[in-house]
């Protein structure tokens, strides 16, 4: 009796298991392969909080977090958005000696007024558009990239100021 009980259980089990909904792509001559959308993650989307992102930037300069930040933020509301990143790119250039966020918090500066950055090039850089008050904040930013050694003086001289 035991044993035709635990038949029926192992037969009943057997078939309410469901079936997985995704299954591989097993066309050789196409690349594509079934992914669930709710998996996936861009570059601009968080993978963990941004409190703990916040955290790991504030206390310990993990440049992982900082970059995740980061982009997040660069796609997020610009006022905001902006202010946030020249706050977390200060931390980690002045505290942590992150290289890139010298650049990240000059590239906001400028951005909130609507000038555009490009490296490759410092002399298209115009900073003529600032008001006094965020020009010397920019200048003050810049020399302090001189002295770290992010920028040369070349490069400081060819921005129009």
């Amino acid at each position: 009796m035991k044993s035709k009980i635990a038949y029926i259980l192992l037969l009943f089990s057997l078939f309410s298991c469901k079936e997985n909904k995704l299954t591989p792509n097993n066309n050789t001559s196409n690349d594509t392969i079934d992914v669930n959308p709710e998996e996936v993650i861009t570059i601009n989307q968080l993978s963990i909080s941004e409190d703990t992102l916040v955290y790991r930037i504030r206390e310990k300069g993990d440049r992982d977090s900082y970059d995740e930040l980061f982009y997040s933020l660069m796609e997020t509301v610009e006022p905001v958005s902006t202010d946030s990143v020249m706050f977390y790119a200060k931390i980690m250039a002045e505290k942590y000696q992150y290289g890139r966020a010298y650049f990240d918090y000059f590239e906001a500066l400028c951005r909130k007024s609507n000038i555009e950055v490009n490296y490759s090039d410092f002399s298209s850089i115009n900073l003529l558009k600032m008001d006094s008050v965020t020009k010397k904040q920019a200048d003050d930013w810049l020399i302090k990239m001189i002295k770290n050694k992010k920028i040369t003086k070349q490069q400081y001289d060819s921005i129009k100021k």
